[in-house]
């Protein structure tokens, strides 16, 4: 399987060089990396994964290209935001992908299958979206309600850590190392976490913010039927997605810039050009079929792990409970003050930035490798007692 660089249009090979901070050039690079898919609908095709490199120029300009031990990492989006709308927002200092890369990491992030950039399988037909939701295209985009054409739910457990593993391959390969950093948000979670529970031998450390689908009572088995029935796709409107789920749950006015949620939903647009001329618009994801994110699951992560998550997020309870449940005594903490489920495009985002590369950097947090922490709104982190 190979690896296919952007040349023209929108997805061109981007090499685009940044001021340096701590002596640091870095370079953008986007790339499409083959795989052979192992998603019900299409089982055994290629598919193309979208991946962006934010590269130092000490480590792309290295005599054998390759980077040193600790130093790559791999960023894995949500459920509806995909890799550059996630961790590489092009504006101010948000660009967590940008903050790593200064700092000596040549960091990548993927799209998983059905987000931005990569393939979108049985997902140009509004006929399957999820039925509960083609009420939102109709007369627009449907005559009228209609079934699945596929009646299946898309990916699974499983496929994900297929597109996951390639890609980490692809990386280990490219950079000469044998493992990697892994950092997930929200649904990134579960897939960076189950992925270290089956591939522990190419992960060093795991930084999760604000996993999403942790719970104790989740089954840990695959179902017996697989795909499961349903319909393949789902949608995330601009009222849902930057109103009830962001916006409605903020509390500090102030942590949000003006004009950063009109930014952020012009960025969807660009992301999910498809999506965007649905009903009033909105971001397309595949439905997940979901196992092994429980008290088992987490206890077969024994790389070193951060968790963080916003005190206006209403998985801070299951993160809580994700941690406890970790299976390696190196783990920390960080809850965060004045921030959401959407803390990457708010102010303490700078939390974020500084949390992960401390940990990535030293496997502590102010100094320590165990213990819970929490940043105050001034984003200073300090011991929990």
């Amino acid at each position: 399987m190979g690896l296919r660089t952007f040349t023209t249009g929108a997805l061109c090979c981007l090499l685009s060089t940044t001021a340096a901070l701590a002596q640091e050039r870095v370079q953008t690079i986007d790339r499409l990396v083959s795989h052979i898919s192992t998603v019900p609908a299409i089982a055994g095709k290629p598919i193309d994964l979208f991946v962006r490199e934010k590269v130092p120029a000490s480590i792309l300009n290295a005599p054998d290209g390759k980077a040193p031990a600790g130093k790559v990492v791999l960023m894995v989006h949500g459920g509806y935001s995909p890799a550059t709308l996630a961790f590489d927002v092009a504006y101010r200092n948000y660009s967590w992908m940008e903050y790593l890369a200064k700092r000596g990491y040549d960091v990548f992030a993927m799209d998983m299958t059905g987000y931005g950039k990569s393939g979108h399988p049985m997902m140009d037909d509004p006929c399957n979206l999820d039925p509960k939701q083609q009420s939102l295209l109709v007369p627009k985009n449907l005559a009228a309600t209609c079934a699945p054409k596929y009646p299946f739910e898309l990916v699974s457990s499983d496929s994900e850590s297929a597109d996951i593993d390639r890609v980490v391959d692809y990386i280990r390969t490219l950079r000469g190392v044998d493992k990697i950093a892994l950092i997930g948000w929200s649904g990134g979670g579960i897939r960076t976490g189950t992925y270290v529970g089956r591939h522990p031998e190419k992960v060093e450390k795991l930084v999760i913010f604000a996993s999403s689908n942790y719970s104790r009572k989740n089954p840990s088995q695959r179902p017996d039927v697989l795909p499961k029935p349903g319909a393949p796709m789902t949608m995330q409107t601009r009222d849902v997605g930057i109103g009830k789920r962001w916006l409605g749950t903020s509390k500090c006015p102030a942590s949000i810039e003006p004009g950063m949620p009109d930014l952020i939903w012009n960025l969807n647009v660009e992301l999910d050009p498809v999506g965007a001329t649905w009903g009033t618009g909105g971001l397309r994801a595949p439905s997940r079929t979901y196992w092994g994110w429980n008290g088992e699951g987490a206890a077969k992560v024994k790389v070193p792990t951060l968790i963080m998550v916003g005190e206006q997020d209403d998985l801070t309870r299951s993160n809580n409970e994700l941690f406890d449940d970790l299976g390696t005594d190196r783990k920390a903490f960080v809850g965060i003050a004045c921030a959401t489920h959407f803390m990457v495009w708010e102010q303490q985002s700078r939390v974020l930035h500084a949390a992960s590369y401390e940990w990535l950097k030293s496997t502590s947090v102010k100094g320590k490798a165990k213990g819970r922490f929490r940043a105050d709104e001034k984003g200073v982190i300090a011991a929990v007692k």
